[in-house]
């Protein structure tokens, strides 16, 4: 919805901080095209970028409470905002129609225990202006983002990192062990870990107190697998129902909402499940240059062609329909520009999809529903029920070629950090603060290298789906990420989930209500990528590596590199290595150098 930032407790002069503050504000104002704003008092100072979806008039942030006492930058939607405002009414004076208002009466009637009555996708940061101290939260899956640092006994925080980067005093060293994590295994990176040392990124369920001397952080929500001994049917219901609600409660808002549709199973239910209320979004489906010529073979997660179905489904359901083609005017120049976009370092070649997707959306939308978080909270990935992938993290990192990616990194980091053995036990730690162990018996195997998926690779598609739509002042909503959907999922057991040896059984059932068989049971393909562009990027590599860069001497292992630049064959592994190199060396040229 908006981009939002700050710095407490400033050791700089009143000027310098009101230049600061601004200059925090223009790095994300593409999060916020309908307005800014800015307030400084004393050494705090807060800003805000709006994207306005609901009460254009009256959502100005920061937003002070009627008292005067408290101030608010938030940025998300809160779902229910309205029976909340009815529960509020009694002790508070609403003075507009935003959902900002009823998070902030909230926060003054229940303190930290509003978080329990909020169902959206939030982050937020209250200030109290008598005690000077903040509260500031993130929603329960991490779909809105808030990244955080201390420099001195300054705090500040933005939703973008590229924001703090553009204020801090000094960049940040680099974290190696965050580098090597990126290097080896990307699809897992860049959430937990951060590249740069003393940044951190607000954890999905989880807030923050602070004061002058310090921040603390604390858990509010955590998802838990509850497995209850609920017929299949009632469970199939039961998720019918939260999904139906929350699409229902995405599609609110004061403008259009439209709809990514690559034609897989989500965003399809999402369309279905629209159409059904009576909302007809407009759709937006990727397509790739010469599309009828490109070969979707079967490859680790895609496995066909989308546009058919996305086309046949869009006319059934008679949703204005937009194919959006990718088209690189420069691939390398493409790339380069992905690499400023994404602060964490673009990690799937999708991300080119979600960028051109989003760039089209935005001309008519100013929200679109994304089929986000099904497969990380419905055991949708089919790698969970190979045997020779689940048993350990390191199995799964191997399959995605960590054994040849380790050999990308410099040699002496490779012998100093050993980072393959590392990767393995700090994913099976994830697990283990789940209370799930690899190699226990297959039913865990599953559960534990869910844990790892959830925790990792969800927050990294949430983060890559959050900075493509905002970077053209486009919302991504999430319905699989409601909270609501995901108590009703968290009661889905690996037999349930998994059974007749189908990914994401209950989510298929519950579709039927909505879908035709073939689309309910289609099986998986990720959102497609053009697997032409793998020769494309050996030269774009190549050239990355000509100046005698220290980040390159310092980080990565240049013959190495070289020998990929010079490879005859390039199997998926290895295109997607290239992508992850060429985004690497872009990045550290923009932000490390």
């Amino acid at each position: 919805m908006c981009g939002i930032g700050g710095i407490l407790f400033s050791a700089d002069a009143p000027a310098v901080l009101q230049q600061k503050i601004k200059q925090l504000g223009n790095k994300q104002q593409h999060r916020g095209p309908d307005g800014r704003s800015e307030w400084q008092a004393g050494n705090h100072a807060l800003c805000h970028q709006r994207l306005a979806l609901l009460d254009a008039a009256g959502g100005t942030q920061p937003f002070t409470d009627n008292s005067g006492r408290y101030l608010i930058v938030y940025n998300g939607e809160l779902y229910n905002h309205a029976a909340l405002r009815k529960q509020l009414e009694p002790q508070y004076q609403f003075t507009t129609r935003c959902d900002t208002e009823v998070v902030l009466a909230a926060y003054i009637r229940w303190g930290e225990k509003c978080l329990g009555h909020f169902n959206g996708m939030f982050a937020f940061l209250i200030w109290d202006t008598l005690t000077e101290s903040a509260f500031a939260a993130r929603d329960q899956a991490g779909i809105k983002p808030f990244v955080y640092c201390r420099q001195q006994q300054s705090f500040l925080f933005a939703s973008e990192q590229k924001a703090l980067l553009a204020v801090l005093n000094s960049r940040p060293a680099l974290n190696e062990y965050a580098l090597a994590e990126y290097v080896i295994a990307p699809y897992l990176s860049g959430d937990h870990l951060n590249l740069f040392q003393d940044i951190h990124f607000l954890q999905p369920g989880t807030f923050l107190r602070i004061t002058r001397q310090h921040v603390t952080t604390h858990t509010w929500y955590r998802f838990q697998w509850q497995h209850p001994h609920i017929p299949e049917a009632t469970l199939t219901q039961q998720v019918a129902t939260a999904l139906q609600q929350s699409v229902t409660q995405c599609l609110q808002a004061d403008v259009p909402v439209g709809l990514f549709l690559s034609g897989g199973l989500d965003s399809s239910l999402l369309a279905g499940i629209a159409a059904h209320t009576g909302v007809k979004p407009d759709a937006y489906t990727i397509t790739f240059n010469n599309h009828q010529h490109i070969t979707f073979d079967p490859t680790t997660i895609v496995n066909s062609d989308d546009l058919p179905w996305a086309t046949r489904l869009a006319q059934q359901l008679q949703l204005p329909f937009t194919t959006v083609q990718a088209q690189h005017t420069s691939l390398q120049e493409s790339l380069r520009q992905l690499a400023i976009i994404n602060c964490r370092i673009p990690v799937w070649e999708q991300e080119f999809s979600q960028h051109f997707l989003s760039k089209a959306a935005a001309t008519r939308n100013k929200a679109v529903l994304v089929g986000d978080a099904a497969d990380e909270t419905n055991y949708g990935y089919f790698f969970l029920l190979n045997n020779a992938v689940n048993h350990s993290p390191l199995a799964l990192l191997q399959w995605f070629g960590a054994d040849k990616r380790v050999q990308l990194m410099q040699p002496r980091l490779q012998k100093t950090l050993q980072p393959l053995t590392w990767l393995d036990a700090h994913y099976k730690a994830l697990a283990c603060a789940e209370g799930l162990q690899f190699g226990k018996n297959e039913q865990e195997n599953i559960l534990a290298m869910s844990a790892v998926v959830r925790s990792r690779w969800l927050q990294r598609l949430l983060h890559n789906g959050d900075i493509h739509t905002m970077h053209f002042g486009l919302e991504a909503r999430v319905p699989f990420a409601n909270r609501n959907v995901l108590d009703a999922v968290s009661q889905v057991t690996p037999a349930s989930g998994f059974k007749n040896g189908q990914e994401k059984y209950i989510i298929r059932q519950a579709a039927t209500r909505w879908l035709a068989e073939d689309f309910s049971f289609r099986k998986k393909s990720a959102l497609p990528r053009d697997p032409r562009l793998g020769k494309a990027y050996q030269p774009i590599l190549k050239s990355l590596l000509q100046p005698n860069s220290s980040f390159i001497h310092t980080w990565l292992n240049k013959p190495a590199l070289e020998a990929l630049c010079n490879q005859q064959t390039i199997t998926e592994n290895d295109r997607m290595m290239l992508f992850n190199m060429i985004s690497l060396l872009n990045w550290a040229q923009e932000y490390a150098a």
